[in-house]
């Protein structure tokens, strides 16, 4: 029996949610605020997910956010109820997941009824900006802050999907969404200086014909103004730019 036809992470995340994570909370935990969404790490997140991702860490997963004191108390029968009521499948495919390999990525595995492995992450909400950004939500975020804050995890918090939100993510996250515009004016001034240093080496190793450049510059000549041309295009676009591996 082959896979499954391919459905983006996005939507197995959104029939999860629906399908499965909220008529269990909904039944068990009456009442318990709560978050959920599938923001973070992760190709499909930014949509760049396609059927080779399949093949690793891949499959219906989301984060499921709670206040401090309720994840301290309530996390773990959470964690319990969903493992034995979550459906063995959703648009075909498995819930469960094994265990992680050397890596630490987790492959699909064939299902059993009363014990989903899933991948409901169950985070405080603050306690998941702390992680991600070293930035505690509750406080403004500082000049500091924003020169430190990786543009790859600005744009994965900033965008996914929120399936439901009590707990006031949707704020954090557009307060997230882009620089202030004395910060992003340094960003876009940093950028035009990293390509000043390098572009006329393009030129220069032409001249003595040598297309490729000095062995001592590679990958300098040609590589690297034109990344900085690419970041400095994305700055003005006010878009933040991805991680190599999923440009």
């Amino acid at each position: 029996m082959g896979s499954p036809a391919f459905v983006p992470g996005l939507e197995l995340a959104q029939a999860l949610w629906t399908e499965g994570v909220a008529p269990v909370l909904a039944a068990e935990f009456a009442g318990l605020a709560h978050a959920a969404a599938l923001i973070g790490r992760g190709s499909e997140v930014l949509g760049f997910d396609d059927e080779t991702s399949t093949d690793h860490h891949w499959g219906p997963r989301l984060l499921l956010f709670l206040g401090a004191d309720d994840c301290a108390s309530r996390g773990e029968a959470i964690e319990r109820a969903l493992r034995e009521r979550l459906p063995l499948r959703v648009r075909g495919w498995s819930t469960s997941f094994g265990p992680p390999g050397p890596d630490g990525s987790r492959l699909l595995e064939e299902p059993e009824s009363g014990r989903v492995n899933h991948r409901v992450e169950i985070w405080p909400l603050g306690g998941f900006f702390r992680a991600h950004l070293a930035w505690d939500p509750e406080t403004a975020i500082e000049t500091p802050d924003w020169l430190t804050f990786p543009q790859q995890a600005l744009l994965s918090l900033t965008s996914g999907r929120v399936f439901h939100d009590e707990l006031g993510l949707e704020p954090i996250r557009a307060r997230l969404a882009w620089y202030p515009r004395d910060v992003w004016l340094y960003l876009l001034a940093s950028c035009w200086r990293r390509i000043a240093q390098d572009e006329h080496l393009v030129a220069r190793a032409g001249l003595v014909g040598d297309e490729s450049g000095p062995a001592d510059a590679r990958p300098r000549p040609a590589v690297l103004p034109a990344r900085a041309t690419v970041r400095a295009l994305r700055e003005v676009a006010r878009q933040c730019l991805p991680r190599a591996r999923v440009r």
